[in-house]
């Protein structure tokens, strides 16, 4: 700026220039000479806060502290197995032998009374459906245990569709206090398979929502469909064990409110036995 402005002063001595001008030249120049400074100082850096560093002797006994757990980890589970493979019976007391002894007496004589007692069941009855609702806290007959084994209702509110025969009402009054039974209807049936029909489809558990499956799976016996398995489980057709097997049981959520006095039969306004024609009203229920 200094040179630009000596110059312009040089000019304007030689050439006379406009007095005003030169003497505005001649005044900026002695401003820049005394108050511009020759150089301007840097601004001072911003100081960074150190790092903080961990000792090396402590970053290596925190990684042998992690090897050490871990070991004890592994080592506490291969022991857990040990013991769970090593597992005793549990220690019975003997008012639980005393409580089996009682319930398997009154067994016997609640089985004693079903001998003289006859249910009549309409000729048009083809099929029953029987749900689980009660369980004992403690020793079962094992002769129910079977029984109900066998019915598949190893769990509460579980429930399957059988067939009718003497020994399958025999069965069904022997386990009369853990269950309620009676003959469903078309409406009942089509409900559960819709609803809570499942299937063995090669190994899993599917559910019947599509007819294809039923298709591949039951071409050979020429079922179609589901309204085919509906079919076959209401009227109890030629392949109705077939389908029994290849259903699971139906896993029912208890109706609003629960059931009601499940220690009293059906007849005197309990729970359970045999409701007849009544389980459809149930069955609504739950569906």
């Amino acid at each position: 700026i200094r040179k630009c402005l000596s110059l312009l002063l040089i000019k304007y001595e030689s050439s006379g220039i406009n007095a005003e001008y030169g003497e505005f030249l001649t005044a900026f120049y002695n401003l820049t000479l005394s108050d511009v400074p020759h150089h301007t100082k840097m601004s001072d850096p911003v100081e960074q806060p150190a790092l903080k560093t961990v000792p090396t002797a402590l970053l290596r006994k925190r990684r042998q502290l992690n090897k050490e757990r871990v070991a004890k980890a592994v080592e506490k589970k291969l022991l857990n197995k040990k013991k769970a493979g090593k597992a005793k019976a549990p220690f019975k007391r003997a008012e639980y032998f005393v409580n089996e002894n009682y319930r398997s007496s009154m067994n016997i004589k609640r089985i004693g009374r079903l001998k003289h007692q006859v249910v009549k069941i309409p000729e048009s009855v083809n099929i029953f459906f029987v749900m689980r609702i009660a369980t004992v806290r403690g020793p079962m007959p094992q002769d129910v245990r079977k029984i109900l084994q066998s019915l598949r209702l190893n769990e509460l509110n579980n429930a399957v569709i059988v067939q009718r025969s003497d020994k399958m009402v025999k069965n069904l009054s022997m386990v009369e206090p853990y269950i309620t039974w009676g003959y469903p209807s078309m409406r009942s049936v089509h409900g559960l398979v819709f609803k809570y029909g499942y299937g063995d489809v090669k190994g899993e558990k599917s559910a019947l929502s599509s007819n294809l499956l039923i298709e591949n799976t039951f071409s050979e016996q020429g079922l179609l469909c589901i309204e085919d398995i509906v079919k076959q489980l209401f009227e109890a057709g030629p392949h109705f064990s077939l389908i029994t097997k290849f259903m699971y049981p139906f896993k029912l959520t208890p109706p609003k409110g629960g059931f009601r006095r499940v220690a009293t039969s059906f007849k005197q306004n309990g729970a359970w036995g045999n409701r007849a024609e009544k389980i459809n009203a149930l069955v609504r229920k739950m569906l």
